[in-house]
């Protein structure tokens, strides 16, 4: 599978698509990058249902904001995978940075909102 990146002034978005296959965010996210972001998903999302992935680590140890439009393209990411059948979904494995307090509470809230479908370590 090829990558998929976004390189944007202040955010960069890298896919690495191998055995265990990795989304990268860095830096800040907000209403400039959104549609590609939503893009990128949607692209990354075909993807690795294709390939039957069962699992994918979302690193944002570098993202330093996300603003409620990009975040909402990660909830609706979610509803991307639990429309799928069950034998066909897979998980997000979210590495943060803990130092960052957006991380903490917005994750948290999204891992209550898909207990089976989100792991956050971090």
């Amino acid at each position: 599978m090829g990558e998929l990146a976004i390189r944007d002034l202040d955010f960069e978005a890298a896919t690495r698509l191998d055995a265990t296959p990795e989304l990268r965010l860095v830096g800040s996210a907000d209403t400039a990058i959104v549609k590609q972001l939503a893009a990128l998903i949607e692209e990354l999302h075909g993807r690795l249902v294709s390939a039957g992935v069962r699992d994918i680590v979302v690193d944002i140890r570098s993202l330093e904001f996300m603003n409620a439009s990009c975040f909402n393209v990660l909830v609706n990411w979610l509803g991307l995978i639990h429309e799928l059948e069950p034998h066909q979904r897979y998980r997000l494995h979210f590495t943060t940075n803990h130092s960052i307090p957006w991380q903490r509470r917005s994750l948290h809230t999204l891992s209550c909102f898909a207990t089976d479908l989100v792991v956050v370590e971090g």
